[in-house]
């Protein structure tokens, strides 16, 4: 009887010789022996980076941030870090072309004496464009502030891996969980998605007839973009905040709701309902378009004051960069 033996392959730090904990999805292994930084799957994809400041550095912005903020420099002595952490995040991005043709429908509501008609308006079109698309390349996007974070990678220039000093900026990397061959139909999956919403949007259109595209991914590469996430204390309470290691830039915050703040949304909340009651009774006595207007004013003040009402009993508020 002989016996099979399955070897699997074992990878060796490149400066140690010591083995290394890898898996398929890997970006890159720290030594836990010597600390040197091991890099993968640069066969499978083009990797740069964007090169994070220093922990410190990111402290500091946070710092600045609460005493600036007029709310929260108020109790500024009151605030306790708990926990920083940093990653790199992989974020993929791709540059697609996209072609095709549309038809679509948009309803206008017109006054016709006392009555109202509405009529069904046809537009056609074409388009080839070319966009950058850029996504996370992991199957769970949890990190917290990572959608502002992609907004903000699409449009900058990032560097050769080796251009960073990892010794002394060098953070966690943490795994790219995609093939190339399902990051091209991600890709033309949003290209052709984002144009639909582009032309939907810039047209007014209600629906659409017919919309062809044909995307082609021109190229694609993956960027390490650095995340930090801080925790913070208040008064019992826990809070996040997110910040771009890059330029240090606040992505998200959370932070307390304060009494005057309380005070402030339930007074916008009257005030917004009560100025959607004052239109509406005066609108609908009016001709042409009028009532029709009044009643959307009347639904949109409601609905910001009910926005704001849930805002007063919150506990917490966040903020995000645009």
């Amino acid at each position: 009887m002989t016996e099979s033996i399955i070897s699997k392959e074992v990878f060796k730090c490149s400066n140690c010789g010591g083995p290394l904990d890898y898996t398929p999805e890997t970006i890159a292994c720290v030594c836990d022996y010597c600390g040197t930084v091991n890099w993968f799957s640069t066969d499978r994809f083009e990797i740069f980076i964007i090169p994070s400041l220093t922990r410190d550095e990111v402290v500091n912005a946070f710092w600045n941030r609460m005493k600036n903020d007029p709310n929260m420099r108020k109790v500024y002595s009151n605030i306790e870090i708990i926990e920083i952490q940093g990653s790199y995040i992989p974020i993929l991005l791709g540059d697609v072309s996209v072609s095709g043709e549309w038809v679509g429908f948009r309803r206008e509501t017109e006054h016709s004496g006392k009555r109202i008609v509405t009529r069904t308006v046809t537009e056609r079109g074409s388009f080839n464009t070319s966009m950058r698309i850029a996504f996370e390349a992991r199957r769970e996007s949890a990190e917290y502030g990572l959608q502002e974070l992609i907004s903000q990678v699409k449009t900058l220039v990032a560097q050769p891996l080796e251009s960073v000093d990892w010794k002394s900026i060098g953070l966690h990397v943490l795994n790219a969980e995609i093939s190339p061959e399902e990051a091209i139909d991600e890709l033309k999956d949003m290209a052709e998605d984002q144009m639909r919403e582009t032309i939907r949007s810039s047209k007014r259109l209600d629906g659409f007839y017919y919309y062809s595209c044909t995307p082609i991914v021109n190229s694609f590469w993956i960027v390490l973009a650095p995340l930090w996430s801080i925790v913070y204390k208040y008064k019992g309470g826990i809070y996040r905040a997110s910040i771009s290691g890059y330029n240090l830039q606040l992505l998200r915050i959370s932070e307390p709701v304060f009494l005057s703040q309380r005070i402030l949304y339930i007074i916008g909340s009257i005030v917004a309902i009560l100025f959607g009651a004052f239109v509406l009774p005066l609108t609908l006595l009016a001709k042409d378009n009028a009532p029709s207007l009044g009643v959307l004013i009347f639904i949109l003040s409601c609905l910001i004051g009910a926005s704001l009402s849930r805002k007063s009993i919150s506990d917490v508020r966040e903020e995000r960069w645009k």
